[in-house]
């Protein structure tokens, strides 16, 4: 199971960092044209990720000959876009605390990682995310556009540290 969180990691890091710099660009650019357009933003993510995970599972299955959990988490992510799409001004309502959850689940994520490798600055970065993360959490509509701004800096500085990440851990990754 490490193994193949260690692929999955290294094989998306930098789908992952392309993903955050773009819409990081454009969220803080124009926050209220995103905030319109983030049902279908969320929903096109939702099929990325579900269309990538099937095509994985399909390689990972003439290899061993079984079906993994990329097919059901894929079909699940695909359906899951489609009542994104249906649901969009529901979401959009929630957006802030939809982006603090994600931001402290990356944080979390990245502090593991931080930990493990004993590196002081990724430790500070991922708490930086934790704390950002609980800022948009616990006060979630006191100013939606300034937010969405800073989560599109956020994303901007999450997808450049992700490809230094995938550098300095490569390494790490292999074993």
């Amino acid at each position: 199971m490490l193994v193949i969180l260690k692929r999955n990691f290294k094989s998306h890091a930098i789908l992952r960092a392309i993903i955050y710099v773009i819409f990081g660009i454009i969220i803080a650019i124009n926050p209220a044209g995103f905030f319109n357009f983030i049902g279908y933003v969320l929903a096109g993510y939702l099929t990325l990720i579900g269309l990538i995970n099937i095509l994985e599972d399909f390689k990972s299955r003439k290899d061993s000959g079984h079906w993994g959990l990329g097919l059901f988490s894929g079909i699940f992510l695909l359906v899951l876009a489609l009542v994104v799409l249906l649901f969009a001004n529901t979401i959009a309502s929630v957006l802030p605390i939809l982006l603090g959850l994600s931001i402290i689940s990356n944080g979390a994520f990245q502090l593991v990682l931080g930990l493990n490798t004993k590196s002081v600055a990724w430790i500070i970065y991922s708490v930086i995310l934790v704390i950002g993360g609980a800022l948009l959490l616990f006060n979630p509509f006191a100013s939606l556009l300034i937010l969405l701004q800073v989560f599109g800096y956020t994303l901007i500085a999450m997808g450049i540290l992700e490809v230094i990440g995938y550098f300095m851990f490569k390494s790490q990754l292999k074993k």
